[in-house]
């Protein structure tokens, strides 16, 4: 555990070697959220520290060798989450997967790297937590079996190295956490904000259809939305089921990162939908897309509201009937 006032400086590196360009990073300041669930949800470059438990939490993920961000799904250097098969786009490597890998019997996994790395800077407060600072702490072996059962391998537990009467260790995690995430002042409010989950929800199609798919602009996966016969029509959520997220009168900074599949061009929009005791009401912010590469869409949006703030619902809409777009990396934050 850390003492209580701790700072920290965490940071991707990677091969000394690397030189820094717009399509090609050397190194990734992680940054701070606000729960452990946030920690999972990310791209692998978010840090939580529990003020509680005094521990810090990281993901640690695989990322290349040479590099630390690539232009793959940005028109500039960008950390996300690779996928093993994400390919390798500088021209003079001749490896052709971003992560290396090693495939056998028809099992491929990504091999170790020795270049890259990860730095945790803990700056201690000084004081009666002074000596932590100066002193190493004092290394426990973990325990990682249950009494009377020994480690077998890397992740089973038996009475004896011969023995079949082993520890059934828990199932492998999910691709995101089961519990929903908790909200802090500078947290995205949107769940499952980069379709990384197996399945769509809580997202839903606001007419036509939308569906999980492998073309994205981070991580493995966005929604591409499809089937739509009006401009409306697009991918949603609701802001105010599970845990009123969106309140009364309040101003959010919204983005999302979209691209067009079957149109050269196209405006798309984020449309916010609120009902109080006046109605329905629309609003929203609008960017010109197009379908080489995916566009940073982003604005303001007030929630304005008379009495009861009854919905507040937002989507992801715009292009003319047939279009179809994808749609990945949707924010919205609280503007003080």
């Amino acid at each position: 555990p850390y003492p209580q006032g701790t700072s920290f400086s965490i940071s991707a590196n990677t091969s000394p070697w690397c030189s820094p360009s717009n399509t090609h990073s050397c190194t990734d300041e992680f940054a701070a959220v606000d729960s452990i669930q946030h920690v999972r949800y990310s791209q692998g470059n978010k840090y939580y520290y529990d003020t509680n438990t005094k521990m810090l939490y990281i993901r640690v993920i695989m990322f290349p060798l040479t590099y630390t961000g690539d232009n793959l799904n940005s028109p500039t250097a960008m950390w996300h989450l690779w996928d093993l098969d994400d390919p390798n786009n500088k021209p003079w490597d001749k490896r052709e997967h971003a992560l290396d890998r090693y495939s056998f019997s028809g099992i491929t996994l990504p091999k170790y790297s020795t270049g890259n790395y990860l730095q945790i800077t803990a700056d201690c407060n000084q004081g009666s937590a002074s000596s932590y600072c100066t002193n190493t702490p004092s290394y426990v072996e973990p325990q990682v079996c249950p009494l009377g059962y020994v480690q077998v391998s890397y992740d089973k537990c038996c009475v004896s190295a011969e023995s079949t009467n082993c520890v059934d260790f828990t199932a492998p995690p999910t691709n995101s956490p089961t519990t929903l995430p908790t909200f802090g002042p500078n947290s995205n409010l949107f769940y499952n904000p980069g379709f990384e989950d197996s399945t769509l929800t809580p997202w839903y199609a606001n007419g036509g259809t939308v569906q999980i798919n492998a073309v994205r602009h981070s991580g493995s996966r966005s929604a591409l939305c499809k089937d739509r016969t009006a401009s409306w029509m697009g991918v949603e959520q609701d802001m105010i089921a599970g845990g009123g997220r969106f309140v009364a009168n309040a101003k959010y900074r919204v983005s999302c990162w979209a691209k067009l599949k079957n149109a050269v061009s196209a405006t798309i929009k984020m449309t916010l939908r609120t009902e109080d005791d006046n109605g329905p009401q629309w609003k929203g912010v609008s960017k010109a897309i197009n379908n080489n590469s995916w566009t940073f869409v982003e604005g303001g949006l007030t929630v304005d509201s008379t009495g009861t703030l009854a919905a507040a619902k937002l989507y992801v809409n715009g292009p003319s009937s047939g279009v179809e777009f994808w749609v990945d990396d949707v924010s919205a934050v609280l503007i003080p």
